[in-house]
């Protein structure tokens, strides 16, 4: 039974369910057919602990189902279902294949399979990896994404590996949330360090506190499908997106006004409901107040999910592609790739693998040069691909074969090999912005138009062209394509979306506008997506404008001043016809014979008139009859439409034969006369429309030849400055040449000296640890991780914020102090594991001599301190005999100064303990019994045993001869002296 806080959270969780967006009243059972949250629930080592929490503190009517996929033995036999069953009162079932996912049920992985889901259907299927590379979590983490997308819940519990971190990415990618265990909380934090690590995870909670905030967040009204428009446009708040990209603008330098702006509102719709605000116009106050969750949202816009060659058969086909691309290419000539929207690298790393093993495969006599760059607009997964450092549940989708070649294996991540590595150049670049790259053989851009809006989409199509190589190869996303833009690109592989660049077909204007105006086309495609709501409303009105168009309007041609067809209405197959040969848009090309001349002349009237022009009574000859033909032609002014024509055909029909019955001479002279007139009219109109235009044209062209000659003279100005500038350009690259050169260099010096930096530590087991002024770990040495729980992705965090494996309370102050006071600490401390090490803090010089940071050392010292315990025991004992020996004694350290003396040589000699204990044994000899006749046995007593006889003068003033004996304790092993004892008597 859950206990009274339990009990109180449980009353927390429905009072939010009560307090949230009203709901159906019916029982969730009553509503399948509506979607409904799943959540996905990821665990393995140490995760039971985690479920239970988290299902005593989840309501039994959520409205959500749950499916725990957990790391089983294949021959698992337990029962994880009655074990679940104990902490919930929703009915927990084993996954069986086709199940149909239901709301308010959890439903647990069965052993040796993996899990999908299509069409909310659980799917079983024999796992395809073998056991131990299994990522049977990732794998339904993925599914589940692509089924459910905003529906869908990741979650991470404790757990051992990496499984979960991909599927985090591709939850987040398909705008699902995702709640990872607090690392503090978990039993092994390594599946939520991992999750953490990729910087999209929304919670990281004790499993005990997820269920309320997941219920708060599923229930926001924003996240409602339900919601009507009149809804969302009362979150939204008019112009908030607006106020929200200026800000997002003004503090990152990016506009997202080109993005789709249902890709904007979404990414802001999880980042209200995150927050629990009403409204758009709430969140810009909140941005404005907290600048950091500027940077969040950014980082959610920038989502970049991949993986290793996501969609194998893609980069399949890609690599069938290469094979015929690389036979091609000159010997001399380097292979130059672009991968635009890299995000962390893996997209990047596998076009290298698949470059370098078609290489290797053409055993080609001269090795290629492969320059391969990688851009992406987030610098912080530009730092990330740059490490080249990956978890190692990449296992799932790179083979055996290319994990030994391409991969070095360092703790429980996967480093890319150098000579891989070298290949790739990573670098920040906005595609919208930035220069492309230029003279490629291949350009992969992959899932990144998909967020873009149309109209941007057409105008970076032509830049790809003018990037590639003429046979380069364009490789997209399955979702994206090329567009109208088959005159530039031909598809190799339409499935997966691989284009082959065309000769030609490239427009120098559509790079006119390049960087692209994005004010202009973000307004543009805000515009748009307005008028995009309001096609339905708009839809019997066009059907019907549609309807008289056809119908009831005389047909109509709309040309430019060049007689260009811009749209056609209507039947014009009387008057206009297609020319033999290369195929015409033109009036004055496909116009018939007898319209010819009426046509170019109508048309020069209008344009000069601005206004309208009619021609009456054209006869056009069908067959044996004629028809009459009114012509009329507009000059539209109106806005977008400025300066163009349109010309209006009005069929008056079949011309008569007159009733009257004339004579044949009669009806020739007449016709004959008629023609002759309305020819000479004609003639006339056309001789001064000619004449008109002829000096129209004489002006165009003496204005034309001035500019001409100015041209000319620019462009020779022009060239004699390219001519310098190229004379600039050698020099200059011959500078960079020699600097790259010393850079590569340095570059292998450095390497060298990494390479023996790295032996020297490893060989002398010393630990070491680089802070920066702030506290903030730099780097450190594998040899720490005994004693503190570091991860590589631990650097740039406060060393305060780690866990400690030693007693030593007061490091962080000592660290401080050493920083402020530049003064160096040290001191033994021991680890819980019982081992000794000396602690060494020291200031971080440059060779500047300024101090920039802390270094602080440990070094091993179990073995100095095991014999210095052994040492004390032995002082202890021996300082034991002597205090109760008969005779006078003295007990000596290995400097021969007094540690112990009984009292019988007080007595005898009538002193304090006081006033011989630390002092030499040497200045005892000299001083108190004043002679030197022992001097022989002060040099052996370290050595071997000793004796001597020396008259001495006791506390009684009375002169005796005393015996003087020496026995040194030597260690076997280090053959040092540990200590000596004197022994003085009576000689009678």
């Amino acid at each position: 039974m859950p206990d009274s806080k339990e009990k109180s959270s449980r009353k927390a969780v429905n009072d939010q369910k009560k307090a949230g967006v009203k709901k159906q009243t019916a029982a969730p059972r009553q509503s399948k057919a509506r979607a409904f949250p799943i959540v996905g629930i990821g665990g393995s080592a140490g995760a039971f602990t985690a479920f239970e929490k988290f299902f005593k503190h989840m309501p039994n009517d959520s409205g959500m189902a749950f499916i725990i996929v957990m790391h089983l033995d294949p021959n698992h036999k337990g029962h994880i279902t009655e074990v679940i069953q104990t902490y919930t009162s929703m009915p927990v079932i084993q996954a069986g294949d086709g199940m149909k996912v239901e709301a308010d049920t959890v439903y647990i992985i069965p052993p040796n399979a993996d899990m999908g889901m299509h069409n909310r259907k659980l799917l079983l299927l024999t796992p395809a990896q073998v056991h131990g590379h299994r990522q049977p979590i990732d794998y339904f983490l993925q599914s589940l994404a692509e089924d459910q997308w905003n529906k869908a819940v990741g979650i991470i519990f404790s757990g051992m590996g990496s499984d979960g971190e991909t599927g985090i990415r591709m939850i987040k990618e398909k705008l699902g949330m995702a709640m990872v265990q607090d690392p503090e909380t978990a039993q092994y934090n390594s599946m939520p360090l991992a999750s953490i690590g990729t910087n999209l995870v929304d919670y990281v909670l004790a499993p005990e506190e997820m269920p309320i905030k997941l219920i708060q967040y599923i229930n926001h009204p924003i996240l409602a499908d339900e919601a009507t428009e009149q809804a969302r446009n009362d979150i939204q708040n008019g112009n908030a997106i607006q106020k929200i990209l200026m800000l997002l603008r003004s503090h990152t330098g990016h506009d997202f006004g080109l993005y789709k702006k249902s890709t904007i509102t979404r990414r802001i719709d999880r980042r209200v409901a995150y927050h629990q605000l009403p409204d758009y116009l709430t969140y810009v106050n909140f941005m404005r107040e907290n600048p950091p969750e500027i940077d969040l949202l950014f980082n959610e816009l920038l989502i970049g999910v991949t993986k290793f060659f996501r969609d194998a058969f893609a980069y399949q086909s890609l690599k069938d592609k290469l094979y015929h691309l690389l036979k091609n290419k000159k010997v001399d000539d380097p292979i130059r790739v672009w991968v635009a929207g890299c995000s962390t690298g893996e997209e990047a790393y596998s076009v290298a693998m698949l470059l370098m093993e078609c290489v290797q495969d053409l055993h080609l006599k001269k090795l290629p040069k492969i320059q391969i760059f990688a851009t992406d607009l987030d610098t912080e997964a530009i730092e990330h691909a740059r490490a080249g450092l990956y978890h190692d549940n990449i296992v799932s989708d790179v083979s055996d074969e290319r994990i030994k070649q391409f991969f070095v294996k360092k703790d429980n991540r996967f480093s890319v090999k150098k000579e891989l590595r070298e290949m790739i150049v990573f670098a920040q670049h906005n595609l919208i912005k930035d220069a492309p790259f230029t003279r490629l053989d291949l350009l992969c851009c992959r899932n990144v138009m998909i967020y873009l809006t149309s109209e941007l989409q057409r105008k970076i199509i032509p830049v790809f062209h003018y990037s590639l190589n003429l046979q380069g190869i364009l490789f997209m996303g399955p979702a994206e394509t090329i567009g109208g833009f088959t005159d530039m690109f031909a598809a190799i592989d339409p499935k997966w979306k691989l284009f082959e660049r065309k000769e030609g077909g490239f427009n120098t204007g559509k790079m006119i506008d390049f960087p692209f105006n994005v004010s202009r086309l973000a307004n543009n495609a805000l515009k748009n997506d307005d008028n995009e709501k309001l096609t339905g409303k708009k839809a019997m009105a066009d059907t019907f404008n549609k309807i008289l168009l056809e119908n009831f309007t005389p047909a109509s041609v709309l040309v430019n001043e060049k007689g260009d067809i811009l749209y056609i209405n209507g039947k014009t197959s009387r008057y206009l016809e297609l020319p033999t040969g290369e195929a015409n848009m033109n009036i004055h090309k496909m116009a018939r014979e007898e319209l010819r001349y009426v046509f170019g002349n109508i048309i020069h009237q209008a344009a000069i008139q601005k206004g309208g022009v009619t021609v009456t009574d054209i006869k056009l000859k069908e067959d044996k009859e004629i028809r009459i033909l009114n012509l009329k032609a507009e000059f539209l002014d109106e806005p977008g439409m400025f300066g163009l024509i349109l010309l209006i055909f009005e069929d008056r029909g079949l011309l008569t034969k007159p009733k009257r019955k004339i004579t044949k001479g009669e009806a020739a002279i007449n016709t004959q006369a008629e023609e002759l007139e309305k020819q000479l009219v004609y003639t006339k109109q056309q001789l001064h429309s000619t004449i008109e235009q002829m000096e129209t044209s004489l002006e165009e062209l003496k204005s034309t030849n001035e500019e001409l000659q100015s041209t000319n003279e620019e462009l020779q100005s022009t060239n004699e400055e390219s001519l310098t500038t190229k004379e600039e350009m050698q020099s200059l690259n011959e500078e960079l040449m020699t600097i790259n050169a010393q850079y590569q260099a340095k570059a292998e010096e450095l390497t060298l000296m990494n390479n023996d930096m790295k032996n020297l530590l490893d060989s002398t087991e010393i630990g070491t640890i680089f802070l920066d002024n702030n506290m903030e770990i730099l780097r450190f040495t594998p040899q720490v991780r005994k004693l503190f729980n570091l991860i590589p992705s631990d650097v740039g965090r406060p060393i305060s914020h780690i866990v400690s494996n030693l007693d030593y309370p007061a490091i962080e102050s000592e660290i401080k102090e050493v920083v402020d006071k530049l003064v160096t600490k040290e001191v033994e401390s021991k680890a819980k594991n019982g081992e000794w090490y000396n602690v060494r803090i020291m200031p971080y010089r440059t060779l500047d001599n300024f101090i920039s940071g802390a270094v602080i050392t440990f070094t091993p010292i179990t073995p100095y301190k095991l014999i210095q315990f052994r040492l004390v025991e032995l002082q202890k004992y021996s300082a034991g005999v002597v205090k109760a020996m008969e005779e006078p004694a003295l007990q000596l350290d290995k400097d021969m100064k007094v540690m112990t003396v009984n009292n019988h040589y007080l007595q005898l000699f009538g002193v304090k303990e006081e006033d011989i204990t630390g002092k030499l044994f040497a200045d005892i000899v000299h001083n108190q019994w004043e002679t030197k006749k022992l001097d022989d046995l002060i040099r052996q007593c370290l050595i071997k045993e000793a004796s001597a006889s020396v008259p001495l003068t006791t506390g009684s003033d009375a002169e005796q001869q005393f015996k003087i004996h020496s026995q040194p304790f030597i260690d076997d092993e280090s053959k040092e002296t540990l200590m000596v004892m004197v022994i003085i008597s009576k000689v009678k």
